[in-house]
Parts: structure tokens; sequence; C-alpha cells
């Protein structure tokens, strides 16, 4: 009915509307069905039709790769996340168990041959110093935008309509009496 590049194209569209909607966090309802929909849309990417042409075949095999790979470092992340100190309780056997998920993501790169070819390394590098360059770029931009504006007044205090108004809205939002 699509065609090929019609379900290559609605699989990425839905994980781009469940990364949206995910991003939205809490305060939105609609926060709650990021996280289905991007599995949908990976769902629809791994389990595309067989009757590939040979771009295709070679782009799902990249796909299922990519997946190999981002699935056990993403749970990984996520359990270090939520064992560290810093995002919730610290857990000795939660870092360990997510550091084993982390290297098992490295060992499926490592075990993938032509991995470290030396054109592969090079075009790494080359990548690497690329983004190194727009990242100090845009700390400079950053810096000179920052000290040629100067200081600015700073702005009117809210009045007491605003104040109420704000306080009623984050009372409505937040639940508060």
């Amino acid at each position: 009915m699509f065609g090929d590049d019609g379900l290559i194209w609605i699989s990425l569209i839905i994980v781009s509307i469940g990364n949206s909607f995910h991003r939205m966090g809490p305060s939105f309802e609609r926060g709650r069905f990021g996280f289905p929909l991007m599995l949908l849309g990976l769902t629809f990417l791994i389990f595309l039709p067989s009757e590939f042409s040979e771009e295709r075949s070679v782009l799902h095999e990249s796909i299922l790769q990519s997946i190999s790979i981002a699935l056990p470092f993403a749970i990984g992340a996520i359990i270090i996340l939520r064992n560290s100190p810093t995002y919730g309780e610290r857990s000795i056997p939660g870092l360990v168990t997510g550091w084993i998920m982390v290297i098992v993501s490295w060992a499926v790169i490592l075990s993938e041959k032509d991995t470290f070819s030396i054109l592969g390394f090079a075009r790494g590098a080359l990548v690497f110093l690329g983004v190194l360059v727009g990242l100090i770029a845009i700390l400079i931009g950053s810096h000179v935008v920052e000290r040629s504006s100067g200081l600015r007044d700073e702005s009117e205090p809210l009045s007491i309509e605003e104040g109420a108004l704000v306080r009623t809205i984050l009372e409505r939002r937040l639940g508060g009496d």
C-alpha cells in the first residue's frame, strides 16, 4: 500500500512524534504517549516487509545493528542514573548491572568486523574535529554576544494582579490549595 519508502518514512515520523510527545514531560497529558509511540515506530522499522531492494536491505540491517548497540547502552545508562546518588538512592548492585549493560553495548561494537579500519578512524576523527570546531564557534559566539550586549536593567516586579494570576495558575497546575 505505502511501498518501502512509505513504510520507512511513516516509521520515522512515528518515532519523531513519540520523541516530541515524550519531551513534553509530566505536565502535559500527551507526555505519557511518547515512549509507546517511539516503540511502535521502532517496531515498524524492525519488522518491515522483506521485499527490499539492495539499498533498503542495507538500511534495515543498519537499523538492526544500531538497535543491538543502542538498546543495551540505553538500558544500562538508565540503570546507572537511577542507582547513582545524584538521581536516586545509591545502589552498588544497580550500578554494576548498569555498567555491565554499557560494556555489553561496547562489546557488540567491538565484535563487528571492520569497526576499526584506518579509513573509518580517519572519518571519525574528522567528524569529531568538525563537531569540536562547531562547539568552539558556538561558545565564542555566545561569549562575544554576551559581552557586547552588556547589562540590562532589571524588569519591573509583578503587579499585585499579575502575582495573583501567576499564583492561581501554579496552584491549579501543581494541585495546591
